[in-house]
Formats: C-alpha cells, structure tokens, sequence
C-alpha cells in the first residue's frame, strides 16, 4: 500500500486517508470513534506500520485512569481500514453491511444535548460513576437559561473568560454543528448560580443557592478529576471560575489551587513572551481572548491577595502582558439565534452595546487598580516597614486612578430603584464594587501605616503623638464603605457582589466593632450605623456563602456579648470547625495589632485569646 502523506498519526499508522487540515483538530475518523486525534510525524512523509506499533497506545487515547494497564487498553476497539469503510458505507446506506460486526458502542447513555461536545472513550465503571453522580442531566432549559443570563449580568463581566457570541450561539442552535464543553458548561453555571433568584432555585428542587451551588461545583469538580477535558483553553476557563469556590479555608483546593493550574495550562499554551509576539488571531481562539485570560488570572490573584493578606502567586517581574483594550473584547449586536432564546434573548445587555462597552471599560480599569494594588500587597502581608514617602506615593497612586475614571465607571450614590433597568442595576453594582475595592486597598494603607506609627510612638514618644492621621483615614474610609453597602442593599444587589466581598467586609466590621466601644460619641455613634449596615449586606452574602454566614454569626454574637458565637449558626460543620475558621479568616483579614485589640474586646474567644 502507497504511503499517505499528510494526517493524524492515527490514520497514518493504519494507512486510513486523513481529512485532517492544518490547525484542526480532531480529524472525523478520529472524531466519530472519540479517540484523540496524535500529530503525525512532520519529519516524514510516510509512516509505517511496524513504527505505529512501537508506539503507546496510551499516546492514542484517552483514559481517564492513569494506572490502565497495557492489556486493558488493547481490549478498546480500534479502528482498521476496513473498520472505516464498513462505517461510511453505513452512513450513506443508512444500514449495516453484511458480514461484517458492528464496531462495540458505549454501554452507557446519556441524555446530553446536541450543543454538549461529545466526551472522551471513558471505561464502563467510570461512565456509570459520572453518570451516578449526575453530570450527565442538566437541569431543565428554564433554568439553563436563567443561569446563561446571570452570567452575562453578573460573572462574565467580571471574569470574560469566554467569547460569548460563539458559546451563546452553540447553546442556542442545539445542533450539534458547534458545540460546548460538558466540563466548562458546569463550571458557567456554578459561578452563575450565586447571583440567580432563588425561586428559580426553589423551583429546581434545591432547598437553598448553597446547596445548589455545592451541587454544580460538585459536578464540575468529579468532570475535572475524571481528566475528560484536554483542550488548555477550557481547563483554563474552567478553573478559573472554579476559584469562586472557596468556603472552607483549609481546603487544599483552594482559590490558589485552581489558579495555580490556571497558570500552568496557560504556561503551556500561550506563554506571556509568545502572547507578546502574536500579532494575528489564531484558528483557535483570538488574540483577545488571551489577553483577557491572562489577565483574569493576575486581577484574581491580586484582589485575593488583597483581602487574605497573602503574597500573590503571579509576580510582577514576570507579567508583561499589556493592559486589555476595547479591541480584545466582544461587542456588538448578538446572533439573532440567541437573542430568540427564551428568558436569556430578552437580556438587556446582550442587545445593548452601549452597555457591553461600559463592562468591559470596567473590567479595564479594575486591571489598572490592580496594577496599583500590587505595589502595597507586599508590605501590607508581610508587615513591612515602608517610609512615609512611600506611604504618601501608593495613597496617590491610588487617589489618581480614582480621579481619572471614565464618567461611565464613576460611582455615585445610588438612583431611584425604579429608574434601574436590568442592564443599569448590573452597571450601578459593578461601579459600587470597584469603589470598594479602591476603598478597601486605601484602607489597608492607612491600617498598616497606623500599626507603624503606633510601634514608633510607644518606642520614641514625639509632642505629635497624638495626631493620628492614618486613624482619620481609616474612619473616612470605614464609613465610606459602609455608604457604598448601604446604597447596593437599598438596591437589593447584595446578591450581586462576589465573594472576595467577604473578606473586604471583615476589617471594615472589626473596626467599627472596635470603635462602637469608643468613648467619643459621634465616632461610637457613626461606628453603630455603619456596622448595622454593614452586617446586613454580610448576613444577605450568607444566603449564598457559607463563610459570610458563619462570619455575620460571629459579629453578631460579639456584639451581643454572647460567648458562644456559633449558636446562631447551623452551617453544617462542628462548632470547632466554624470556630476555627472564623479565627483563621480573622487572623488572614486583620493585621495583628487589629487581631489583639479585637481580641481583647471580644474576650472569652478560645481561638482568639492566643492572638492577644
């Protein structure tokens, strides 16, 4: 037999005529028995039988198990010439050829849609757990779609991992020409069922947004762990927005965990100097695309590193990649397929490009602060001693990026609730929460200049050491935060906030805690009203997070004198689990001089009488 040059290694190797093109992937020999498609060999025109024979299977397929022995492997069916023939005259005739056995189908069924991307040659006792586990039925198309538009509202905004167009489209044809990952449609709905209203959640079966929200990450974890996705892309997109999942604190998968595999799938395939050097879009994904992903991953990281007090895991030196602009992002009038779907087509945003501008100018500018916010992580984390210069220089940097915000990402007090369409309330939160991130970093400064100040004084006492210039700053930037939680639970967008809010809002209740017990009444005065607003919008995150319940509990507990916190939590864990995690978040959120007057304030606290 002449041999074929051009192919997958597969055809190759069994002299089967391959349709494969350049930079697509699988082929549709490959494609029909869900086998991965192998590069052929590029040094050689020809490819031998005895050479295809040296080489692993395990290379050809994909296995789920990586401990599969050699033997089990074989007894997977594989394609010959002939297997090939028999299966395209049965398309066209429409049934079997004689004399010759079908080739083995998968025992299991699934009732996936045509939108779902076929998944990977899987064992018999794998298919049946996934299906046990019930990654294989989706929830109804009502639901879907209220899940698609919550993403589009109130996810994508702020993490665009994805093209929305082609994703949006593939769902919304349903025919199988294109289609969407099973692993990366879990992962969209998980990070979207956060901020859906409960009665669709109700509707579903589900007794609360957490326990739906355990389920769909449950799901996209068991999918994850079962290796059935290979594309670097959609495991980037996956995990990342797997990093809104982190409840408990002591979980090795973590936020870090996930992002940390983000990073490396992303190492793999776009390193930052090539992303730098690419200058047209690839037949994979756009220039973008690449932009935004990478930096969803540094605003991650940064803000995370921000609220938790934890040196980040992307370092400055090594990330080049230039600051997204309008051109790396989506916008325009959407395929009128989608816009025909039901509850998800009637989405203001996705017929709004006005609006789709100013999400993505947010998102831009939120890449800026972060940008800022870098420079203080390390001695805000690490309790570094800086110079007032250098104190006086982030507090402006951060004042500048504040005064140079375009008109549409300005924050100000919030509207009549009535004159709030659906696509301006997704506005008016995502504005409140960049000004809290700008507050709360600027907070931070002033907390940690306060801490040095008042190790210097106690060392080497001055006639001004007592004026506290960073004490009135964390005062004005305490209350200001309280306005601006206020304003979006007067909106009732709580709900609207992502997680990292949580550890934004712990300081901020432990300072006005403190200052409730002031002997000043216009600052216990003011301290009251803020903590009281703050403490609602904590208790309205706790609905979804079970962090933010357990905390809201702690608060109020404190604040009644109550020595047993917990006995206003039922969040499923033991008591001294939820003790220890409220001590260990504290201990992440406050700087240590914070912990020990906190600590001496609350008393009676085993985890926190250690911190005194």
């Amino acid at each position: 037999m002449p041999a074929l040059s051009g192919g997958c290694g597969f055809c190759l190797s069994h002299h089967i005529r391959c349709d494969l093109l350049k930079d697509q992937s699988p082929c549709l020999t490959c494609r029909d028995y869900g086998i991965k498609c192998p590069p052929g060999d590029e040094t050689d025109d020809s490819v031998s039988m005895t050479d295809a024979g040296d080489s692993p299977m395990e290379e050809v397929i994909h296995t789920p198990e990586a401990h599969e022995s050699r033997f089990d492997i074989e007894r997977i069916h594989w394609m010959t010439p002939l297997d090939h023939y028999k299966n395209v005259a049965h398309d066209l005739l429409g049934f079997p050829v004689p004399g010759i056995p079908d080739i083995p189908q998968p025992t299991y069924k699934t009732t996936l849609p045509p939108f779902i991307q076929k998944l990977p040659s899987l064992a018999d006792e794998d298919a049946e757990y996934l299906t046990a586990k019930g990654v294989f039925s989706l929830p109804d198309e009502r639901l879907q779609n209220e899940l698609l538009r919550t993403f589009v509202l109130h996810v994508h905004p702020y993490l665009p991992v994805l093209d929305l167009p082609p994703f949006l489209q593939a769902i919304a044809d349903n025919n199988g020409h294109s289609s969407v990952s099973l692993l990366l449609m879990y992962a969209v709905m998980f990070s979207a069922i956060a901020f859906v209203d409960p009665t669709h959640i109700q509707r579903a079966g589900y007794t609360s947004r957490k326990a739906a929200r355990q389920e769909f990450f449950r799901k996209a974890r068991v999918l994850y762990d079962f290796d059935v996705e290979s594309d670097r892309i959609v495991l980037i997109q996956t995990v990342l927005l797997m990093t809104y999942w982190h409840e408990n604190q002591d979980d090795p998968k973590d936020f870090r965990h996930w992002l940390e595999i983000a990073l490396s799938q992303a190492a793999l395939a776009m390193p930052i100097k090539e992303q730098e050097q690419r200058t047209r879009a690839s037949t994979f994904t756009s220039r973008g695309l690449w932009k935004r992903l990478w930096w969803c991953m540094y605003t991650r990281d940064r803000l995370n590193a921000l609220n938790l007090r934890r040196s980040p895991v992307i370092k400055d030196a090594e990330f080049t990649v230039p600051l997204p602009t309008l051109s790396d992002f989506d916008m325009g009038t959407y395929p009128p397929s989608v816009l025909a779907m039901p509850i998800l087509g009637a989405c203001e945003v996705l017929r709004s490009p006005v609006q789709q501008r100013h999400l993505a100018t947010m998102f831009i500018e939120k890449a800026r602060l972060c940008c800022t916010i870098s420079g203080i992580i390390f001695p805000i984390t690490n309790a570094a001693v800086f110079a007032p210069a250098v104190f006086t220089h982030y507090i402006a940097a951060l004042d500048d990026w504040h005064a140079s915000l375009p008109k549409e990402v300005q924050y100000h007090s919030p509207p009549e609730r009535k004159s709030l369409s659906e696509g301006e309330r997704a506005l008016f939160a995502y504005r409140a929460w960049l000004e809290m991130i700008y507050l709360a970093a600027s907070g931070a400064l002033h907390r940690q200049n306060q801490a040095q100040s008042q190790k210097s004084v106690q060392s080497e006492p001055t006639p001004n050491s007592n004026s506290n210039p960073s004490g009135d700053g964390i005062h004005s930037v305490t209350q200001s935060i309280a306005g601006v939680a206020d304003g979006l639970n007067q909106l009732d967008l709580v709900h609207c906030l992502p997680t990292t809010t949580v550890g934004l809002l712990t300081p901020v209740l432990a300072t006005h805690f403190m200052n409730i017990r002031s002997e000043t009444p216009d600052l216990w005065r003011n301290a009251f009203q803020s903590l009281y607003q703050c403490l609602k919008v904590l208790e309205k995150l706790g609905e979804v997070y079970e962090l933010a319940e357990s905390m809201a509990g702690f608060f109020q507990a404190a604040i009644c004198g109550d020595a047993d916190v917990n006995s206003n939590t039922n969040t499923g864990t033991s008591e001294s689990d939820r003790e220890g995690r409220e001590t260990a978040f504290l201990q992440r959120t406050l700087t240590k001089d914070e912990l020990a007057g906190f600590a001496r304030l609350v008393g009676g606290r085993t985890g926190l009488q250690n911190c005194r």
